[in-house]
């Protein structure tokens, strides 16, 4: 009878017998060498002739530099060379900054400011403070005019120096003594410096309950402002759709203008919200082709999802050249499903994916950008280098309303006080710094009708109250 021996039983045998004949000096020796092939056997000339190089500049170089610089500038050189101005490499003192970017976080009081000169003196005002942020907790206000910070006056500072005074203070309180709208004698105010969050997501206005998803002027138009693609996006996007479904909106201007873009997966999820598969285009929301054009996997990611719509109301959605990247796919997979009218300008052409890369060992962030993406139609997103106006690229407009460059920048930052600036005279407050913003160009006036003062949504309103 023959016997045959379990396979595992017999390689465990076969390695006792080799343990105990081989010296363990020399067993531990032979698994050394196994590892550090392992870890070098896709290492090719060039990559021992750079770490020769490291070496020979760390052991020789008459400046002595560290061990951290050489990597981090060969870090930083890798990426230089690329001709790609997106991909970064973050070193390790940098990387706090580069995450609160990306959740629209940062440190301070929680206040905007603005500048006016009047008859050759600097003033500053508080365009506004953040809602719940510590400057509004202790009762400042949009409107109210800065003199000092910390006993500094502001009266013949520059704006670099007036935002040094204010973001580089090294103690946790900072006192402010302003004039509050309205009023002529100064009050002191210490405010407090802590992590404060941007909502990523804005309405028309705000008041003491919070911000308003509707237009003041048409309470049955809905209005949603995304500044920003950060993680606590789609919550406050499905906050503001409830909202408005409470206010019983019928329609619905999504402002996408000068939203640079962020993360693409909470796109999608708002994405999601707006829409749903149809019969034409399908569940497409973006798809993402590699440098060779390949179709990458993942893209399974990025597709409707049946059931997940939240709104279905009509809708305009405007874009401006500032447009980019995360928010041109949103704009592209709307107006491509057919499922809004898009307003304003030709978009970026940002349709290019970083993928963000920890190091090990709190060696930094690498940002790399390694695919592209395409619309629903199929067409690139991305402007190439030399592309011309009759390239595919970006996002086309529906209907174009173009405003000069000075006149843009006036809109928009008009449009932000509006979202923010929360203060019992309001009105009031918008009116004085339109009007500041006229007088520092008497042949400047602000377009568009009362109260937005905006070309791009006064069309988006009237499309969809001709509908």
């Amino acid at each position: 009878m023959v016997c045959v021996k379990d396979s595992t039983n017999l390689v465990k045998e076969q390695l006792f017998r080799y343990n105990r004949s081989v010296p363990r000096f020399n067993l531990s020796f032979i698994l050394c060498v196994i590892f550090v092939y392992a870890l070098t056997a896709g290492i090719t000339l060039r990559d021992r002739l750079l770490i020769f190089i490291l070496h020979r500049i760390e052991s020789n170089a008459y400046f002595e530099p560290s061990a951290q610089d050489l990597f981090e500038g060969a870090m930083s050189g890798m990426t230089d060379v690329l001709s790609d101005e997106y991909s970064q490499y973050i070193p390790p003192s940098n990387e706090a900054i580069y995450r609160d970017q990306l959740d629209n976080l940062y440190e301070g009081v929680g206040i905007s400011v603005r500048f006016h000169t009047e008859n050759g003196e600097n003033k500053v005002f508080l365009a506004y403070a953040l809602q719940g942020a510590s400057a509004y907790r202790v009762g400042l206000r949009s409107g109210d005019q800065i003199l000092q910070i910390n006993g500094t006056s502001l009266a013949d500072k520059t704006h670099e120096e007036t935002f040094q005074l204010l973001l580089r203070q090294t103690k946790p309180e900072t006192r402010l003594t302003v004039v509050p709208f309205g009023q002529r004698e100064p009050k002191d105010f210490v405010v407090q410096r802590e992590r404060i969050h941007f909502d990523s997501v804005e309405g028309d206005y705000s008041d003491s309950d919070g911000r308003i998803f509707r237009l003041e002027a048409h309470p049955e138009i809905g209005y949603v402002r995304i500044t920003s693609f950060c993680g606590t996006t789609p919550q406050e996007f499905g906050d503001a759709l409830a909202r408005m479904e409470k206010n019983e909106v019928k329609s619905l201007v999504l402002d996408l203008r000068d939203n640079p873009g962020g993360d693409v997966w909470d796109c999608i999820q708002v994405a999601r919200m707006l829409m749903s598969p149809d019969p034409i285009m399908g569940d497409v929301i973006v798809t993402v082709r590699d440098r060779n054009g390949a179709q990458r996997l993942r893209h399974r990611h990025f597709v409707l999802i049946e059931g997940a719509q939240q709104c279905t109301l009509p809708m305009v959605v405007l874009i401006n050249d500032e447009s980019a990247s995360a928010s041109e796919i949103l704009a592209a997979a709307l107006q491509d499903h057919k499922r809004a009218t898009v307003v304003g300008t030709r978009s970026f052409g940002k349709g290019i994916i970083q993928s963000i890369i920890e190091l090990p060992f709190q060696s930094g962030i690498l940002q790399l950008t390694d695919s592209e993406y395409r619309r629903p139609n199929g067409t690139s997103i991305h402007r190439q280098r030399n592309a011309a106006d009759s390239d595919d690229w970006g996002v086309i407009p529906d209907k174009t309303v173009d405003l000069p460059d000075t006149t843009q920048l006036a809109v928009m930052a008009y449009r932000t006080l509006r979202s923010n600036a929360i203060s019992e005279q309001r009105s009031a407050v918008l009116d004085h710094f339109r009007q500041q913003d006229e007088k520092q160009d008497n042949k400047f006036k602000f377009p568009g009708t009362a109260p937005y003062f905006d070309p791009q949504l006064d069309e988006a309103i009237r499309v969809l109250l001709e509908r």
